[in-house]
């Protein structure tokens, strides 16, 4: 009975244990009923591009909080092109000129498939006008790419700065659009030299858009920045600090054991002849002192 007993006690607890213990392998699983999570079917975590964009939204966001000024120029010169654009295409007829100040501002409605200024650089003969404006298009999508990442690296820098680069951006833009949902841009500004023929001008200048005003008008701020304002940073502070630096670890390093001995010997002697010195000054200030009594002592005796 004894025997049966301590079997069961033995038999009990592990038994419970058994029951217990987690369905560790898929057939145990299987056998109770449970599934195991299928990775197929399992929810996709977040991709480090959803992060990056994420990150990218916040810093957009925090930058048109703080750039003002830069991004009201931007908007108005590019609303300012499309609505001047919008109206002369609505009220003139293409090739239509009207004269604004005799001999000198006309308006007169084009339609440029080539490059700023009407000009293609010769392009156009060679490789054609919609090979032109695909190469203009992808031009005009890298420029614009690295001027907002420069506007967004600036945006700390002198307002000059950042009211040109705004500018070129925003002609550079409205352009753009022309070319992407016209395949043509709208032009309409014409000056005339007062009846003059220049050299490499001719009788008038290249009819143009606000668009092109506002590229050419940020160009010129961009150059006027560089030369007149903008200062290179200094480099011979952080060249002093790290040579401030180099000093402070040399002083701080621990010097090798036979430089110290070399040290502590040094050191010693010089103790050594200090104490030796203090000794004959003590030795010679007695025997002065000592000499005038003996010389009394003697007197005493002789009398």
């Amino acid at each position: 009975m004894n025997l049966d007993k301590d079997d069961k006690q033995t038999s009990g607890p592990s038994a419970e244990n058994e029951s217990l213990a987690p369905a560790d392998t898929p057939q145990i699983a299987a056998e109770n009923g449970e599934t195991s999570p299928d990775p197929q079917t399992a929810e996709p975590r977040p991709t480090r591009a959803a992060d990056v964009l994420v990150r990218f939204g916040k810093a957009a966001w925090a930058y048109i909080r703080h750039a003002k000024i830069e991004l009201i120029v931007l908007a108005a010169i590019l609303v300012l092109d499309l609505v001047t654009k919008a109206l002369v295409g609505h009220f003139m007829d293409v090739g239509q000129s009207i004269e604004v100040i005799p001999q000198f501002l006309y308006m007169t409605y084009v339609r440029n498939t080539k490059a700023a200024f009407g000009s293609a650089f010769g392009l156009e003969k060679v490789l054609g006008d919609a090979a032109i404006r695909i190469i203009f298009l992808i031009i005009t999508v890298i420029a614009l790419g690295v001027f907002s990442y420069i506007l967004y690296r600036c945006r700390k820098r002198h307002i000059l700065m950042r009211v040109a680069i705004a500018m070129i951006i925003a002609g550079a833009l409205g352009n753009f659009v022309d070319r992407l949902v016209f395949r043509y841009v709208r032009d309409f500004v014409e000056i005339v030299f007062f009846g003059c023929d220049l050299p490499l001008f001719g009788t008038s200048f290249a009819i143009f858009n606000i668009a092109d005003v506002g590229l050419t008008v940020g160009v010129v701020l961009f150059l006027v920045y560089f030369i007149a304002i903008y200062k290179e940073p200094k480099k011979a502070a952080p060249a002093a600090a790290a040579t401030q630096g180099e000093t402070a670890q040399e002083e701080t390093a621990p010097k090798p054991a036979a430089e110290t001995s070399t040290e502590n010997t040094n050191e010693a002697v010089a103790q050594n002849s200090a104490e030796n010195r203090n000794e004959t000054a003590v030795k010679d200030v007695t025997e002065d002192a000592n000499e005038p009594t003996a010389k009394d002592a003697a007197e005493d005796r002789h009398d």
